[in-house]
């Protein structure tokens, strides 16, 4: 039988076993709050490492973008281009009405050319580089959707042209497919041989430069002013809307720079592609699947 003192001994034996599991918890959930509080700190320097990051790219690209405007903009002179003019905006809207279109050339529609705005055909071009006339009210749609229209005239050097329709096509198949690029057909103002345009801007070039197209397109690709720029960039012919003037051989000009008689222009399916000559579908809601004006009837912009 076991004596008093030994009863004492094995409570106190107890009692020690007791504090050191205690001791040992209280250890473990230290050092389990300990390295929590390790990996919550490890993870906001890594967060606050990611968002500088971030904010140095961003902050490089901007300067970058901004060291090659202002690169472009000491070589205007000697490429023979003009500064960026803010030019006046004619507003919108879609030309519904064949008999209307017909009696609306661009250069009765828009007193400075290549145009900036204005009223336009009801649908627009699908992006791209091409090697026909593409009618500039058809591609002033295209401006108010956010697009860089690059034209070219008869007088341009070949060797431009090919450097200009490279470049483009660089872009289109990049981040900036919102590019249509074109003969222009007419001669350009002045001496210049190219112009470059977005909705409310221009800008005339004697020669092609890859710098200052950038620098033009770093200002007003998808620009703020253009009233529909939300919309997405055509790149599919099968969108309602949507006309590739690859479609067919020669120009895609319509009435009154197109031949086909007026009797003709009323026969255009809904929905059909209009191949060189014809009219534009008679209703503004046939401009683009999914946009406001499908549902809300003829656009006001």
């Amino acid at each position: 039988m076991a004596t008093d003192n030994e009863q004492v001994t094995k409570r106190e034996r107890q009692k020690q076993r007791r504090e050191a599991k205690i001791a040992e918890e209280r250890r473990q959930l230290s050092k389990a709050r300990r390295n929590r509080l390790i990996a919550v700190g490890a993870l906001a320097v890594l967060a606050l490492a990611g968002l500088g990051f971030v904010i140095q790219s961003r902050l490089a690209a901007r300067q970058a973008r901004e060291d090659n405007i202002a690169a472009a903009a000491g070589r205007l002179e000697e490429l023979g281009c003009t500064e960026i003019t803010e030019q006046p905006d004619l507003g919108g809207g879609h030309i519904a009405d064949p008999g209307v279109l017909a009696a609306s050339a661009p250069e009765v529609l828009y007193p400075d050319r290549p145009a900036t705005s204005g009223q336009h055909i009801g649908q627009v071009a699908l992006s791209g580089v091409y090697d026909e006339q593409i009618d500039e009210r058809l591609l002033v749609h295209n401006l108010e959707h956010g697009y860089v229209n690059f034209y070219y005239d008869d007088d341009a050097d070949p060797a431009q042209v090919e450097a200009l329709r490279t470049f483009s096509q660089g872009q289109i198949d990049g981040d900036r497919p919102k590019i249509v690029v074109a003969p222009y057909g007419d001669s350009l103002p002045g001496e210049a041989n190219f112009a470059t345009v977005a909705w409310d801007h221009r800008q005339l070039c004697g020669q092609f430069d890859g710098d200052v197209a950038i620098a033009f397109l770093d200002q007003y690709y998808n620009g703020a002013d253009a009233p529909e720029r939300l919309l997405g960039a055509h790149i599919s012919a099968q969108a309602q809307g949507v006309l590739d003037p690859s479609a067919d051989e020669g120009p895609l000009l319509f009435p009154p720079l197109g031949q086909e008689p007026e009797a003709e222009l009323s026969e255009q399916p809904e929905g059909s592609s209009a191949s060189p000559g014809a009219a534009p579908q008679a209703s503004a809601e046939a401009s683009e699947e999914g946009s406001p004006a499908a549902s809300a009837g003829p656009e006001a912009g």
